[in-house]
């Protein structure tokens, strides 16, 4: 069987931060497991401009603005699992990546619609991590969050180990010794547990996934196997 790739997308506007160093963990994790290849995007520094409601996608079928979104929805697509990392940003992910997600079901949607196909059945693994500045910051609200946007985008979600901590994905706490600090998840060793956790059960997940999804072959439709360009 081919390689499976799993996708760490870092949702923080901080370049290299503890968001980064938590997806990161987690992505050493998957690598755990062979036939695995990794690959990490950070969303900061991109221009990822806020959905308008314009609905041109639906009329053209592609989006109006052209910017940072369609080389990542494009990177998503080859992905066959994703570990989706943000920090807790007003008790929610940061409009930036809240931005991009808003526009990334759409695009992905009318690719799929202009080749004639249904919605897409990706099936795709995905895996959460929250990074807060105190213990209970406010990450198992980020985490519902994206448990909410993966299943929308007909992904399946999976934990790590329970009885590491990892009941809904993986919390870590950022705000040791202060608040300021880029590294400071790594002073939260069971944080990192948890990230690993989550990366290798993501990994061991997407395998039996795509491996059955291979098996059954022309019993399924064809958009579990046919990845459209994102325009």
């Amino acid at each position: 069987m081919d390689k499976v790739k799993i996708l760490g997308v870092v949702g923080s506007p901080r370049k290299k931060g503890n968001t980064f160093t938590l997806v990161n963990k987690a992505l050493e994790g998957a690598m755990s497991v062979p036939g695995v290849e990794t690959e990490i995007y950070e969303m900061a520094g991109k221009k990822i401009h806020h959905c308008i409601g314009c609905f041109k996608c639906m009329e053209k079928g592609e989006c109006a603005f052209k910017d940072d979104l369609q080389p990542f929805a494009n990177t998503y697509m080859q992905a066959d699992g994703v570990i989706w990392g943000a920090p807790v940003y007003h008790m929610s992910i940061p409009a930036s990546m809240k931005a991009a997600l808003d526009r990334l079901g759409n695009v992905i949607c009318v690719a799929y619609a202009r080749e004639g196909q249904d919605i897409p059945r990706f099936s795709k693994v995905c895996g959460l991590l929250s990074a807060g500045g105190d213990r209970y910051g406010g990450q198992e609200l980020v985490l519902s969050f994206l448990i909410n946007s993966c299943l929308i985008m007909n992904g399946l979600v999976v934990s790590g180990d329970t009885m590491k901590g990892s009941y809904i994905g993986a919390p870590a706490w950022t705000g040791d010794p202060d608040y300021l600090g880029k590294e400071n998840v790594l002073n939260d060793q069971k944080g990192l547990i948890m990230a690993e956790s989550v990366g290798r059960r993501v990994a061991e997940m997407t395998k039996i996934v795509r491996r059955g999804i291979s098996s059954l072959g022309d019993e399924l439709p064809g958009d579990y196997f046919e990845k459209p360009e994102i325009k």
